[in-house]
């Protein structure tokens, strides 16, 4: 599965610019990245009228995507959806994710922060910190300088891209529900094992995707 971090901060801590400085790195190294970024704000996609996904649009589909070999574009709205199922769907052939903003997530995260921000730093509140990459530094947490992304690059590269990755996971409702090693490893035994008498199944498995649509009551 495709390890996702994210990093998050005050506005104006930098943290748009520390991070596109570690994607940058990590492609220099071959890295394949994707980046998801969360907004307060209200997205309005432009369409042109006149064009197919304008025409069914007003035809009164909720969601209408654009799909070809070198990209993707998607109108319509998700609701809410967590950025590791985002990742494992559109990012899933990635080495790495990395978002931006989540700080109430479970995700591995990196609080940026400044001198001469007036908030005080946010990584006490945090769940999952990595460390805080600042022009300072603050005990009882890890520290990482702010003017050298590649020390958090290469972090990154040893803990998530070539550490050990969740070798299966479970989505309920779009959210993770967390489970220990031993179970992530009945789970995907047994799933494998399920595939063994089908016939027209594509091997070495890559990556395998069930779901699963309990009757209504």
């Amino acid at each position: 599965m495709v390890p996702v971090i994210t990093f998050v901060g005050h506005h104006n801590s930098g943290k748009t610019s520390f991070a596109t400085q570690v994607v940058k790195l990590l492609k220099e190294k071959g890295y394949k990245v994707g980046v998801i970024k969360s907004t307060k704000e209200e997205i309005e996609f432009k369409d042109t009228p006149g064009k197919d996904t304008h025409k069914y649009k007003n035809a009164g589909a909720q969601g209408v995507c654009l799909l070809s070999e070198k990209g993707a574009l998607l109108y319509g709205e998700l609701g809410k959806i967590e950025p590791e199922y985002l990742s494992s769907v559109m990012f899933r052939e990635f080495d790495l994710v990395i978002c931006e903003g989540f700080k109430k997530s479970s995700l591995p995260k990196f609080e940026v922060y400044r001198k001469g921000l007036k908030e005080p730093p946010l990584f006490k509140e945090l769940e999952n910190l990595l460390g805080v990459v600042s022009d300072c530094e603050f005990k009882g947490v890890k520290n990482f300088p702010i003017n050298k992304p590649q020390v958090v690059a290469e972090f990154i590269e040893e803990n998530f891209i070539l550490g050990e990755k969740e070798e299966a996971l479970l989505f309920v409702n779009g959210r993770k529900v967390p489970m220990k090693p031993f179970l992530r490893g009945i789970l995907k035994e047994i799933l494998l094992g399920f595939l063994k008498p089908l016939k027209g199944i594509e091997y070495p498995v890559r990556e395998l995707l069930v779901k699963v649509k309990p009757n209504k009551r």
